[in-house]
């Protein structure tokens, strides 16, 4: 079933060497900002992770993926990029990238990392995604950029508020100048949890039963897009853009963890600041 975007916050870009991207063209059009999200369409991997898997831990070759990184990049028309991978673990943890920690390097792994920030041009801020939401947070006016990685336990840790509260305390961002995109990731429709995941929400947040159902298995719908996007409001932020895509409805352009019953490749989402 193809939901495609229907709140228009992506387009599909079909690049001249085969890879198919997300970008968010209005944005890039007024801020010197790059947001991309790759689909799996245009790469060379095999099997479950064909083709244009992006994710390093997966069980594909990595010969593979490092092609596929490249054809991402070339189609971004983005020459020798410094690109920063946090290493994901489904945790709260951030790292803020300053000169010092690229010095050298343009291939840079922060380890336990969910979620990273800078203010630095020409960085290329990276997250992998199989059915979690990427987070795209960007101050146009001071010049700072986040993504955060927010899959279930992500969102019930808040990961994207703490990710806002460190570019304003480490970086310099202001709350009314930031703009917001949830990206593509599993939708309303595609995912139950049971009881006890429903019930570790509900304690942190009271308004939990505005997003989710109890269905007659027992199971809740979680409406992980909106729990986000009441996150970022609660943060302050005005400017939110939510994707109507959904990736584990859309097999033809996404990988899905959950659809795929844990085999499969992964997306790469990415900020940079121009």
């Amino acid at each position: 079933m193809m939901k495609l975007d229907t709140a228009g916050v992506f387009q599909l870009k079909k690049a001249d060497n085969g890879v198919h991207y997300l970008h968010v063209p209005d944005l890039e059009a007024n801020c010197p900002v790059r947001i991309f999200f790759t689909t799996r369409v245009g790469g060379v991997s095999a099997g479950p992770y064909d083709s244009l898997n992006f994710g390093k831990y997966t069980d594909d070759d990595p010969a593979n993926i490092i092609i596929n990184r490249k054809k991402v990049f070339a189609a971004l028309d983005i020459d020798d990029p410094v690109m920063i991978f946090p290493r994901q673990v489904h945790g709260d943890a951030i790292a803020c990238i300053r000169a010092e920690d690229i010095a050298g390097s343009n291939n840079i792994t922060f380890e336990d990392t969910d979620a990273v920030i800078t203010k630095l041009r020409h960085v290329i801020l990276t997250t992998v995604h199989a059915d979690c939401l990427p987070v795209y947070l960007a101050d146009t006016k001071n010049c700072v950029i986040g993504l955060a990685h927010a899959g279930w336990r992500g969102t019930r840790d808040s990961i994207t508020e703490k990710t806002i509260d460190q570019m304003i305390g480490q970086l310099g961002a202001e709350r009314g100048h930031i703009t917001a995109v949830i990206g593509p990731g599993v939708d309303y429709c595609c995912f139950d949890v049971g009881g006890e995941v429903y019930r570790e929400f509900s304690k942190e947040f009271d308004y939990i039963d505005e997003y989710s159902y109890l269905k007659e298995d027992g199971k809740y719908m979680l409406d992980l897009k909106s729990i986000n996007s009441r996150q970022l409001s609660d943060a302050g932020i005005t400017d939110i853009r939510v994707t109507g895509y959904c990736t584990c409805c859309e097999g033809e352009l996404f990988f899905s963890h959950r659809r795929d019953h844990g085999v499969t490749g992964r997306m790469g989402a990415g900020i940079s600041l121009l």
